[in-house]
Order: C-alpha cells, then structure tokens, then sequence
C-alpha cells in the first residue's frame, strides 16, 4: 500500500469515528414518576417516626447538608449540625407526640414538596401546618428547607426561644 492510499484509508477511518462521535445518544429513559413518588412518600413518613422515638441522629440525617429549618419564632437553623443540634434541645425541653398528616405532595425531577397538618399531644394541644422542599441526593430524598407554624394564638411571651450552642 503506498502513502496516497494509507492516508486515503487513514482519513476515512478518522471520518468514521467522527461521525460516530457526533450520532446522538439514545434519548434518556422517562422518569418513573410511580417510583419516585413512593420512594418520597416512604423517606418522607420517616420524619414522624425519627422525632416520636426522640432520634434527633435520625432527624437530621434526613436533611441535607446545606438545609434550612425556619421554626415559628425563632431563628433560622442551617446546616445538619445545628438542625441536630436544635432537635436535641427541642426534644429535651420541648418533646410532646406527634402526628403529623401531609394532605399534598408533589415530585418534579430531583425536587419534591410536601405540606400538611401537624398536631402535638401536649397541653394545651397544640396544633399547625408545614411546608418541606426535599432535594433527591446520592443518598436519596432529603430536605432542604422546613417552615412550619402553630394554628392557635401563642401563650404570652411567645415560643419559648430554643438556642443552639
């Protein structure tokens, strides 16, 4: 073969693989909106559970590292550290059982939300609504930011501050 022809041959094959190259992929398979729905309702019902066997351990892995807990009259608690380190003074200071009740959730791509009712076995019973944005990691649904409020009018003096050292 002389050096006309192996560069023929040399440039073909490179064109070949070019356009190889270039062929789309595949489209993705479509999201199995069942599947992710289920696997968020599941993570998301671990939270009642976590916080009435009083794991704040559990609690906060079920939060992002970067999350966001806006509680009623207090300051906003960020990061996993201080979210635990809040459920640990909460449960001590504050704990009553919880039952809490999401009447909406919905899941879009690596994104869900959830929001409901929630009320406390406490005296006097105390009772409220909560919105969740969960963010699908590589360690599943976790959460990202948590608001949550009471129905009834606060006792004088408001919420008891809970500080986080």
């Amino acid at each position: 073969m002389n050096c006309k022809n192996s560069t023929r041959l040399f440039l073909a094959l490179v064109c070949a693989f070019g356009l190889m190259a270039c062929k789309p992929n595949s489209p993705a398979p479509a999201p199995d909106v069942a599947a992710d729905t289920a696997a968020f309702a599941n993570t998301a019902g671990v939270w009642e559970k976590a916080y009435n066997d009083k794991d704040a351990d559990a609690l906060a892995a079920l939060y992002t590292e970067d999350a966001q807990l806006l509680p009623p009259g207090a300051t906003e608690v960020s990061g996993r550290d201080a979210i635990r380190a809040y459920f640990v003074s909460d449960i001590e200071k504050h704990w009553a059982k919880l039952t809490i009740n999401g009447d909406s959730s919905g899941v879009g791509g690596d994104w869900a939300w959830r929001s409901g009712t929630w009320s406390a076995e406490s005296m006097p019973m105390a009772t409220g609504k909560y919105v969740a944005v969960w963010h699908r990691t590589a360690d599943g649904w976790r959460m990202q930011k948590e608001i949550w409020n009471m129905d009834a009018e606060l006792p004088e003096g408001g919420v008891p501050e809970i500080t986080v050292n």
